[in-house]
């Protein structure tokens, strides 16, 4: 409780010195805000045009041709109420192009029987590849990396041999060939961690791609949730898009990595040495399990191979309700404050990895804070009498986000020309128009999740999964061979 209290009285006296630096000093304000967002608007263009820097970043032919599979291996996945998507996804992992690795769904017997006869009966049907991990009963807390933690302590109990574990996520569309490229990367790049590309796919507004609700009004009401929520929708797949094939890439150059959720591999060899070191694989009281695996990689000197093969991402789809991506996103925020205030980036070996890891983990907040304030910098630099020059700085920021916009429309058309979808008028509207309060709900979520860390409130939500990405065209012909990708 003390620390609670510190933390509500620092976070009461910054939002007073802030609003007194507003009122007293208001041309230092504008001055100070508005390079702050140019900083944050000028960094965010940077990490997304990243990938057409140089032209070995689009070359084909750059993560090799895989030869034939040689190491052992299994993939986690955590389930809990996934009745929706479990059987679909356990049956595709179980016939994926590689010969030597277990698929281990992670399962809550007592609260959750619908999945768990779901995973047992795709263990009966594919006997020595399937094999089911009972969740944890001696403890009430649900939550990711526990599951994670005792699934790999089982395969020590069993003695099953591995060497490397793939964590994926319930509703996961793995593509068949995408195991035998990890075993190659591993292989030739000698790296501790393997990241291969995951992407979103429900952005479109048309209601023909949500399922028709029951009761009154069906097609209508499915309509208006189509077309109601398409401007976030949008947003946030083109967020993976962004962040796979470029963001990451350049953290991984830097070697400062928060790593994505799932469609992610571990080396046995890491995974003992975070054993050894701080006691268990993946941190239990982490919201962000991911984020922190990734940094302690950096500290301990592992690695980090990202793969972004546009055949071979993992298929996902975007939360169900507005709300439940804001609570998805509360949850990553906090986990990255978390992982923040831990401190293990300070033992990161260079001051550039420090700066970087401060500006990764806090990115969300700059993001937010910048949606925030652009409008009061830019009322204040119009209303309040400040020298012409501080007025014309004032709409630098809103400059470089308008050009962030045009950015990803025409990186909208590229995600529909990649995957085969079909991007409508009303989906680039609602991208352009759904910009600014798209930044609002960032912000709404980021100071959620510095007041529930502030608390010291860390209970899990869980993001609800309907499966509406397993009907798309693109989800159900991936079966473009890695050869395709050479051509």
């Amino acid at each position: 409780r003390p620390r609670v209290g510190r933390r509500l009285l620092g976070l009461l006296l910054g939002a007073l010195l802030v609003g007194l630096s507003a009122v007293l000093f208001t041309d230092a304000f504008i001055l100070v805000v508005s390079a702050f967002m140019i900083l944050v608007a000028a960094t965010t263009l940077t990490f997304q045009l990243y990938k057409w820097w140089r032209p070995e970043h689009n070359d084909p032919h750059r993560y090799g041709e895989p030869d034939a599979p040689r190491l052992p291996g299994v993939i986690l996945v955590p389930m809990r109420d996934e009745e929706a998507v479990a059987g679909q996804t356990l049956e595709r992992l179980a016939q994926l192009d590689h010969p030597d690795y277990w698929v281990v769904p992670i399962i809550d017997h007592p609260d959750d029987p619908g999945t768990a006869a779901i995973a047992h009966d795709k263990a009966r049907q594919h006997p020595g590849k399937v094999l089911v991990c009972p969740y944890p009963e001696q403890t009430d807390v649900h939550n990711k990396p526990i599951g994670l933690n005792a699934a790999v302590e089982m395969l020590h109990e069993l003695r099953i041999p591995f060497a490397w574990v793939g964590v994926a996520d319930a509703e996961d569309l793995f593509h068949p060939d995408l195991l035998k490229l990890v075993d190659y990367r591993f292989r030739i790049t000698g790296a501790g961690i393997v990241q291969c590309g995951v992407q979103l796919m429900n952005f479109a507004s048309d209601p023909h791609t949500l399922p028709l609700p029951s009761g009154r009004l069906a097609s209508a009401r499915r309509w208006w949730k189509a077309h109601a929520s398409a401007w976030w929708r949008v947003a946030n797949v083109l967020e993976y898009f962004k962040w796979f094939q470029s963001r990451l890439k350049l953290q991984a150059a830097i070697r400062v990595m928060p790593l994505g959720g799932n469609t992610v591999f571990f080396r046995r060899e890491f995974l003992d040495e975070l054993q050894r070191r701080h006691g268990s694989y993946w941190d239990e009281d982490c919201l962000t399990e991911d984020c922190k695996i990734g940094i302690l990689a950096s500290v301990l000197g592992f690695k980090v191979d990202v793969v972004y093969i546009e055949e071979l991402v993992t298929r996902e789809e975007t939360p169900a309700t507005l709300a439940g991506f804001v609570r998805q996103r509360v949850r990553w925020m906090q986990g990255f404050i978390h992982v923040f205030a831990e401190g293990d980036w300070l033992r990161l070996p260079t001051l550039s990895q420090r700066v970087l890891a401060v500006y990764v983990l806090g990115f969300q907040f700059f993001q937010a804070a910048a949606g925030l304030l652009a409008p009061v910098a830019l009322v204040l630099a119009l209303f309040h009498k400040a020298p012409v020059l501080l007025t014309l700085l004032a709409t630098v920021p809103l400059a470089l986000s308008g050009l962030t916009v045009l950015l990803d429309v025409v990186l909208l058309a590229q995600f529909g020309q990649t995957f085969g979808e079909r991007v409508r008028l009303r989906d680039y509207a609602g991208l352009v128009l759904g910009a600014y309060p798209f930044q609002v709900v960032l912000s709404v979520a980021a100071v959620w999740a510095t007041a529930r860390f502030v608390l010291g409130r860390n209970d899990w939500v869980k993001t609800r999964h309907q499966g509406i990405h397993l009907g798309s065209t693109a989800a159900r012909s991936p079966e473009r061979a890695l050869a395709g990708k050479a051509r």
